[in-house]
């Protein structure tokens, strides 16, 4: 099974971008811009806008090829680390420094293209030293140098407003700053010239092609191994947006791979149940982190924000393409025999057996987990609310008696050992 690795940087990239929206601190709220205020900017496409600029630069540069593919991804990930940094109190530079650390550091465990990692690592340096690691001129990847502008100019830019109203204000305030490298700074000017670059500026949210038809042809793909490498690395990300669940994305992957040894799935199936139950939760960076952590009990209002996170997992991981039966199951554990789980109100002639196996999972760690708020359940007393659970008509007596088969065969192989 080969995977577009493209498509799913793309698929990561939009989930970054809904992790920023969600973030009520938005600590990218100061980017050394003297006398501007960001923290109205929402960063609907930030990625997205973020990695057209810097494309735009890099044609104008004569970035050779190689150097354009690692500016592409580069771009479409250089918010990676900022999902870490999103819960804690801390002021814009320390944000500024950590979040660039964060994604250099998980960019590196990328199976492919990891040589992003530097350029993620410097994309906030200023090019008169003054930037977090103090690096200047040709000390900083000429790929940082560019994303650095893009960065700045895409949170310059106001969606809810007429390109043709505020690009002059962009154009100057970015010239009058000494942050830019000058033949990146001449590139700026010579592409915001022109009044295609705005206008592709005000409808790239919803024009795909604007972006497809300058991105280089990235034709690598991963086969199911290097995407369970990539999958891991992307639950750690998730996993770190909510002070509550540090190992919950893995501990869910484990469960439903068990089970589907235990029923007996080929080897490419209990691979592919891992990968679900990795990124089930993916959506959850379109959550706001007082919701994720709220140490007490949700409203109504509260309650349907986090019933969303799994639609956000089904578009995030649909637009993959490859992976339809991944998506399938991953976006499904919420869903319920009897028509009441969400979001879908999928009814049981409608949901797998393999997208039952991973609600009865989810449902199985969630009780067993310690939270702020609650000590986790013992076993025994999981197994009593999952079999109420399945009286009820709410969820496969057959899945949870698989779950109970595989945790019986695992802890006998513990015991022996």
């Amino acid at each position: 099974m080969d995977i577009s690795f493209e498509k799913i940087i793309r698929s990561v990239s939009l989930a970054l971008d809904l992790a920023e929206i969600s973030s009520s601190e938005n600590p990218n709220c100061e980017k050394n811009i003297s006398n501007v205020n960001f923290s109205s900017h929402k960063f609907y496409n930030h990625s997205k806008r973020t990695t057209y600029i810097a494309l735009k630069l890099a044609k104008v540069l004569n970035l050779s090829n190689n150097s354009m593919k690692n500016l592409y991804i580069a771009s479409l990930l250089h918010d990676i680390g900022a999902v870490n940094s999103l819960n804690a109190s801390h002021t814009s530079s320390e944000f500024i420094k950590q979040h660039c650390i964060q994604g250099a550091a998980i960019t590196e465990n990328l199976p492919i293209f990891n040589s992003v990692s530097p350029i993620i690592h410097y994309h906030h340096e200023n090019y008169n030293g003054t930037g977090p690691f103090k690096l200047k001129y040709d000390q900083i990847p000429i790929e940082s140098r560019i994303i650095h502008l893009a960065d700045m100019v895409e949170t310059l830019y106001e969606e809810n407003i007429n390109a043709f109203k505020q690009h002059k204000d962009i154009i100057n305030l970015v010239c009058e700053n000494p942050l830019f490298d000058k033949e990146v700074l001449k590139a700026f000017l010579s592409i915001a010239s022109k009044e295609m670059f705005w206008f592709d500026m005000e409808n790239i949210s919803f024009l795909d092609f604007i972006l497809d038809n300058i991105s280089p042809d990235i034709d690598d793909k991963l086969d199911l191994k290097q995407f369970e490498s990539f999958a891991f690395m992307i639950s750690d990300v998730i996993d770190s947006k909510s002070s509550f669940t540090a190992k919950h994305s893995r501990s869910i992957s484990n469960l439903a791979f068990q089970v589907s040894k235990y029923v007996g799935y080929s080897e490419e199936k209990c691979l592919k149940m891992k990968i679900a139950g990795l990124l089930h939760d993916i959506g959850k960076l379109a959550i706001p982190t007082s919701i994720l952590d709220k140490n007490g009990s949700l409203t109504d209002d509260e309650f349907s924000i986090i019933k969303s996170h799994v639609y956000y997992t089904k578009i995030i991981l649909d637009s993959i393409e490859d992976i339809h039966d991944i998506s399938y199951w991953a976006s499904s554990h919420h869903e319920k025999l009897n028509g009441t789980g969400y979001p879908r109100h999928l009814t049981a002639s409608e949901l797998s057996e393999e997208c039952r196996i991973m609600g009865v999972c989810d449902i199985y760690q969630a009780l067993t987990e310690d939270r702020p708020y609650r000590k986790g359940l013992s076993h025994e007393e999981a197994f009593k609310i999952l079999n109420h659970m399945t009286s009820d008509g709410y969820i496969c007596e057959k899945a949870v008696f698989q779950l109970n088969g595989a945790l019986k065969k695992i802890n006998m192989k513990q015991s022996i050992k």
